[in-house]
């Protein structure tokens, strides 16, 4: 991870500045520092998770003076020229360069970063590198993050793979003329997921080579990715009310959407991207993914809700269906679908009980294989060989008739 930037706050009274976290492996790792600046007093302060370093920072942070901010922090060296001793890493005039390593430790420790200056304000620019041990792989990516690049690496490649099959099925659907409107939501999800990886692998590579990698990129790759899961919910929801997965009966037709119901899922796709949109935006320096923050969590309460709601939907088309052989399936997809609604949330919860380094590559990796899985069943359902065994997928008006 690299930190690259001029700051310059002139004032006294903001003499220090927080610049970020990294987790650092067990095996140690090395800190780079390159500094330019006139301004004398300025020092590099460091902490680590132990309870008397940075949540003592957070902890009493309006009451710290500057000088008590310092004593708090882990690093203390020595002048080579002088033999003084100072808090921090000390930054002199002029352009200066530091390599600090870091000894080893039982378990993955996370390093915090400030600037301060107590004697004036802070004027300087600087670079300052973290390095994992690992090779290209891992030394640019905090513990955290480490193995993601792999996973979406492998995801790009399987999802170009399959969506040469899928292709090559809508196509014979189409020929046929069977290419339904729930096909084409399919293919949106399947799309935007395509995107997300491609764009997160993209991302992944350059930072392994930078530290830097491609922000913009990486923020399209996770709105794809809302989008996406934001797609196959409408879709889940549609089909739990019974289109295409009804046959109808004797006391009612096979149901068809009114356009009343396709705009409040419409605004329920744009409720979802603008959430995650304006997460992103607002993500604080200490945040890693969406659901560091408040807002990714509301999100996943917002998708626990909808999938009650699809249960409410299947139970209500599977006691009015008709055909036993339709009950059964709705049963088994009613339990998929709530399998696919729950797993995101339940990594979720379930990374809370882990260490910090482990619980955004459990949620994400959990995310991506069940949103992954998910289009793969909706695929099977509507490969032309299953298009009338499980839906019923005749190219129609989707606008028309009455949902019950």
């Amino acid at each position: 991870k690299v930190i690259s930037a001029r700051i310059d706050t002139t004032l006294r009274r903001y003499s220090d500045v927080y610049l970020g976290a990294f987790t650092f492996d067990q095996k140690g790792g090395k800190i780079r520092v390159q500094t330019e600046t006139k301004v004398r007093g300025q020092r590099f302060l460091f902490f680590d998770g132990s309870i008397g370093s940075w949540p003592a920072v957070l902890a009493s942070y309006q009451d710290l003076s500057c000088a008590a901010l310092r004593n708090v922090s882990l690093m203390v060296t020595q002048d080579e020229w002088t033999q003084s001793l100072s808090e921090g890493l000390a930054v002199p005039p002029g352009s200066y360069h530091a390599e600090l390593a870091l000894s080893k430790t039982p378990a993955p420790s996370q390093w915090f970063t400030m600037l301060s200056n107590c004697d004036d304000g802070i004027n300087l620019r600087f670079t300052v590198s973290y390095l994992n041990p690992g090779g290209w792989w891992y030394e640019q990516f905090t513990k955290d993050e480490q193995g993601l690049l792999e996973m979406f690496l492998g995801w790009t490649a399987m999802y170009t793979v399959g969506c040469c099959a899928y292709a090559y099925g809508q196509y014979t659907l189409y020929r046929t003329q069977s290419l339904h409107p729930v096909c084409h939501i399919l293919t949106a999800g399947i799309a935007l997921e395509l995107l997300c990886v491609l764009f997160q692998s993209l991302h992944g590579v350059q930072y392994a080579s930078d530290g830097v990698g491609l922000e913009a990129i990486q923020g399209f790759a996770e709105v794809s990715d809302a989008l996406s899961n934001a797609v196959i919910m409408v879709l889940l929801v549609l089909l739990a009310k019974g289109w295409t997965t009804s046959t109808g009966g004797a006391a009612r037709p096979a149901p068809d959407l009114e356009n009343g119901q396709i705009a409040s899922l419409g605004a329920m796709v744009l409720g979802f991207f603008s959430l995650y949109v304006i997460e992103l935006m607002g993500r604080a320096l200490d945040q890693r993914y969406c659901y560091d923050s408040d807002l990714g969590v509301f999100g996943l309460v917002l998708r626990t809700w909808v999938c009650v709601y699809f249960v409410l939907c299947i139970s209500h088309t599977r006691n009015a269906e008709d055909s036993p052989k339709r009950r059964e399936f709705l049963s088994w997809f009613g339990v998929a679908g709530v399998v696919w609604f729950t797993a995101l949330p339940a990594a979720y919860f379930a990374a809370q009980f882990l260490d910090t380094w482990h619980q955004m590559r459990l949620v994400v990796s959990v995310g991506v294989t069940f949103h992954t899985l998910g289009l793969v069943g909706l695929v099977a359902l509507t490969w032309p060989r299953n298009k009338s065994e499980y839906l019923t997928l005749v190219a129609e008006d989707v606008v028309s008739g009455t949902t019950p």
